[in-house]
């Protein structure tokens, strides 16, 4: 009887633990959509960075906050505002804090951008409006249920964890970078940045992906390990950030040398467009999201061992007093002659090579080696010419920007011929060295370098005139890509 009872009343406690389980799993899935279809909702014109309909979606996550009890970051206001030229931007930042003796005086950041890009007026006057659930509703709805997460069990937490909600990412991450630049307590206190972005399309990528796990000593085990993952969750890593074609709010703060990790289930969603919708949202995913990365922040929270490795992506590092690259150039080059009004036609020509710079903004100085194939049309057949050529250009530049600068050059250069073939045979009465002046512009966007060169040789190819009484000089041009060291 006695044997009966005890398996009645373990049966009932896992039935309510079951249940109690569910019904928590289902109130944070309404919790998320809530969050989601509030901040994607046509009312909020898509959020624009300092727009009256930010303001709205700041709001928003304030009311959550205060609800949850989360500690406004200076005690009195969540708002931390910014400026950028003539206009106001507001990041949000809270604060759950630690309990360890030691730890809770160093902390973990986990932010999110909950502005957009707005709308636009179409060709036949319409309103389109670019809700963006996933770009980044989904995170910010992270963020915020994270916090009630955290809030439940701060008493377990050992750092500190501060949550950001940033305004204007879409327009150069300066929510983000203000924080990094202007953090209310020292920077590199800072043990762990988290930036969730993108986070609502778990069902179609099939994976949550955390990247930057090369900035953490051991990152990939610590984010791997399967005594944090929710069942049925995909963790995927990668050692650092890559793409020169996207960035998201680690940027700051990886420049000022923390270690960071970009937290997303990709770019699978209808990116920037205004298709992004809350009703395509996968909230069974953004369930399994929280859950790991409130176990993740909770297992750093406590590590004693927790320490950075002291890397970067190359995508983050600043601009050195020097920096160094290795360049692949192609373009065409052709000759024109020093009498006359006729020119010759181009030909293909490419190079490949090696490069150092001084920087001293806005001033640079930069010295170039490459070895370069230069081919020319003539009425004799073609001219295939191989040369070592160096360069010194001058470069005025932009002041480097979190994510790009560009530049224009000008300055020297000297070709010294190894050979010149024609139709397959040696050319004749070649000049061995060739001075000009190269000249043109480029763009950066860390760690690639595009630009394209104007080069203009100043003496002649040849050592003896033409039946027409010229000679020939070769002029160039190379769209250059290089990438920095």
């Amino acid at each position: 009887m006695r044997r009966i009872s005890l398996i009645a009343i373990l049966s009932a406690i896992t039935l309510l633990i079951a249940c109690t389980s569910a019904y928590s799993q289902d109130a944070l899935i309404d919790r998320l959509k809530v969050h989601v279809y509030t901040l994607a909702d046509d009312s909020m014109m898509g959020r624009g960075a300092g727009s009256i309909f930010a303001e709205d979606a700041a709001e928003y996550i304030v009311e959550q906050w205060e609800e949850i009890g989360i500690t406004p970051w200076n005690g009195e206001s969540y708002y931390m505002p910014f400026m950028r030229g003539s206009d106001i931007y507001n990041n949000l930042v809270g604060i759950i804090e630690g309990n360890h003796p030691v730890l809770k005086d160093e902390y973990i950041i986990v932010g999110a951008h909950y502005d957009h890009i707005g709308f636009k007026i179409g060709d036949s006057g319409e309103t389109i409006i670019y809700n963006g659930a996933d770009d980044n509703a989904s995170g910010t709805a992270v963020i915020i249920e994270l916090g009630r997460k955290l809030k439940e069990i701060q008493p377990t937490l050992g750092r500190t964890v501060v949550l950001a909600a940033f305004d204007a990412e879409e327009i150069g991450l300066h929510g983000s970078n203000f924080l990094a630049n202007y953090p209310p307590f020292p920077i590199e206190d800072v043990a762990l940045m988290f930036s969730v972005d993108m986070v609502g399309w778990y069902g179609t990528s099939g994976y949550l992906q955390y990247q930057g796990t090369g900035t953490i000593r051991n990152g990939k085990q610590l984010v791997l390990n399967s005594e944090i993952i929710p069942e049925g969750l995909n963790v995927t890593t990668k050692k650092f950030e890559r793409s020169i074609l996207t960035a998201t709010d680690t940027h700051g703060f990886a420049r000022q040398g923390r270690p960071t990790l970009a937290v997303t289930t990709g770019l699978k969603s209808p990116y920037h467009k205004p298709e992004d919708m809350a009703h395509l949202i996968d909230y069974e995913g953004m369930v399994l999201v929280t859950g790991h990365l409130t176990n993740l922040v909770k297992t750093v929270s406590t590590d004693d061992n927790f320490t950075s490795s002291g890397r970067l992506a190359a995508k983050h590092r600043p601009p050195g007093i020097f920096t160094f690259a290795v360049s692949a150039n192609i373009g065409s080059n052709y000759h024109y002659y020093t009498q006359g009004a006729l020119d010759g036609k181009p030909a293909a020509s490419f190079g490949t090579g090696i490069s150092a710079r001084m920087n001293t903004s806005p001033l640079a100085l930069r010295t170039e080696a490459y070895y370069d194939y230069i081919q020319a049309r003539h009425p004799d057949g073609m001219i295939n010419t191989n040369s070592a050529t160096g360069a010194l250009n001058l470069l005025l530049q932009t002041l480097p920007s979190e994510i790009s600068s560009v530049a224009v050059f000008a300055g020297p250069y000297y070709s010294h011929r190894f050979n010149v073939r024609q139709n397959n045979s040696n050319f004749q009465g070649f000049k061995r060295y060739e001075l000009g002046l190269n000249f043109g512009f480029e763009m950066r966007i860390s760690p690639f370098c595009i630009g394209v060169t104007l080069r203009h040789g100043y003496t002649n190819f040849t050592n003896s005139k033409n039946a027409e009484g010229s000679h020939l000089r070769n002029r160039s041009w190379f769209t250059t890509l290089s990438y920095l060291l």
